[in-house]
């Protein structure tokens, strides 16, 4: 009996060892596969290069950071291995062109699995930035398209405006000169206020502060899609569970405010009510034009939408107040604009948007070092084709890193200095065009570009117009990254009111 356990065990350990060495041939075959594009040293056979992205993570380091450095040393287009997956990594701008633009090359599902489904709950499912059919995506962009057109964003101004009046009556209150105020937190309400009221007609309370609900479940979510995406072995990690519940549960809470409010226009148009115009009321008109567009698709668009609306605006801002807290020299001149151009108005007209040109830099400028979606953009050849002179092979993920692009010694003069008047230069203008795609470029560039940078102006020109403002010493500069970038230590400031 003894004897048939330990052959039996030995067998066992037999089949484990074949295994593993057919996993090792197997590895060993893809690696030589790939061997003729530059990469950086691989620190483990089998983890390949996931323990540099882990030790760039835990350092407090955007991961992007660790392909801007091996930009620098192998190049504009090498590989890199997490286990024994292979990304593509490119930064040269006529090869963004040409994916982007020329191609129009499909996105790679694997960059939206944890995007559409997390944790096994429907999270962004096929919404318009994670639908990868091509095809589908076209006819859902032409019918969203008109809710984003400047006709349409020329009538949102007053509710811009409005919600600029909230943050400044609410940080008014706080204008002591004494009190440390979370910027990013701040300008994530405005931001939340906004993207409730004009886009789904919801009038939320959160300027306040007092429900941080419908926050902490976008906060946790964007949270969970990085966990998932950073540990492959999620699913079978069970002292997770619990963390992973709270993220499911987070995701139901916004796909269950969708479907309340998606009812109830729909309750409301049956009725014959009047609705507006708006980014739901498109949301609701495709499943007239697409087949089988059902509820949970609506969802899919809503979450995208309500999810990208805010936190992307929020972190934009902070990001740039924090650069503008070390350059009060930049804070004079756009104090100046923004005097020369409003005046004694406090509401920020559609036709002033133009002649806030300094604001605009500043704004391009805080995008180039802090991009949103650092990645860029997941692409793919659907075959076998050539890039830059390598042979890639079919479905390999491509990955257009907008952070490494725009960081670049090579395309950018001083990158790591904050310039916002490089953009004023029309030889850089014109040469930084495919190295500078925070919103992505081509046919798939994000529908919300012009919203998000309509908005970002009218309360960032409110914000300087009415305080003085200073940052708390010895915060970190650290970036957070949870699929988008935010400042770690969320940009601490104290306010006093301006004369």
């Amino acid at each position: 009996m003894l004897y048939q356990i330990f052959f039996a065990l030995g067998a066992l350990i037999a089949l484990l060892l074949v295994l593993i060495c057919i996993f090792a041939l197997y590895i060993a075959h893809l690696r030589r596969k790939f061997g003729h594009i530059p990469s950086a040293p691989l620190t483990s056979f089998f983890s390949g290069h996931t323990k540099d992205v882990i030790a760039c993570r835990d350092a407090g380091n955007p991961i992007h950071s660790l392909f801007l450095q091996w930009h620098i040393e192998y190049g504009a287009i090498f590989v890199c291995w997490f286990m024994h997956f292979p990304f593509i990594v490119i930064t040269d701008p006529e090869m963004v062109k040409d994916i982007l633009v020329t191609s129009n090359l499909p996105k790679h599902f694997l960059a939206y699995t944890a995007l559409g489904y997390l944790f096994g709950q429907r999270f962004l499912g096929n919404g318009l930035a994670t639908n990868v059919n091509n095809e589908a995506w076209k006819q859902r962009r032409g019918i969203m398209n008109p809710a984003f057109h400047r006709k349409y964003l020329k009538d949102l101004m007053s509710s811009f405006n409005a919600t600029a009046d909230l943050l400044i009556s609410h940080l008014g209150k706080m204008a002591d000169g004494k009190t440390e105020v979370c910027i990013l937190e701040q300008f994530g309400h405005a931001a939340l206020d906004i993207i409730c009221k004009v886009a789904f007609g919801m009038d939320v309370d959160v300027m306040s502060g007092k429900d941080t609900t419908f926050r902490d479940a976008v906060s946790l979510s964007f949270e969970g899609v990085h966990v998932s995406q950073m540990n492959p072995f999620h699913k079978w990690n069970v002292f997770q569970y619990l963390y992973q519940w709270r993220v499911v549960k987070a995701v139901k809470f916004l796909r269950e405010t969708g479907r309340k409010v998606i009812e109830a226009r729909k309750h409301a148009m049956a009725r014959g009510e009047e609705v507006p115009d708006d980014i739901l009321q498109r949301i609701i008109q495709q499943q007239e034009s697409v087949p089988n567009f059902d509820i949970e698709d609506m969802l899919d668009d809503f979450v995208t939408f309500f999810i990208a609306g805010h936190e992307t605006t929020a972190s934009l801002l902070s990001f740039c107040v924090l650069e503008l807290g070390n350059h009060p020299e930049i804070v004079d001149s756009l104090l100046e604009e923004i005097h020369d151009v409003l005046g004694p108005k406090q509401h920020v007209a559609f036709d002033d948007l133009a002649k806030l040109k300094q604001l605009g830099l500043v704004l391009k400028e805080t995008l180039r070092l802090y991009p949103p979606a650092a990645a860029g953009s997941l692409r793919m050849c659907e075959k076998d084709a050539e890039i830059g002179g390598y042979k890639i092979p079919a479905n390999v993920p491509i990955m257009l890193s907008t952070f490494a692009s725009s960081r670049s010694p090579k395309y950018w003069t001083k990158p790591e200095e904050f310039n916002p008047y490089r953009f004023d230069d029309e030889e850089q203008l014109k040469s930084s065009h495919y190295n500078y795609f925070p919103f992505s470029l081509g046919p798939r560039n994000c529908i919300g570009q012009n919203f998000a940078q309509i908005e970002a102006k009218v309360l960032l020109s409110r914000f300087l117009q009415t305080f003085n403002f200073s940052l708390v010493p010895g915060q970190s500069r650290d970036v957070h990254e949870r699929v988008t970038l935010r400042p770690k230590d969320g940009v601490m400031c104290t306010l006093t009111k301006r004369n």
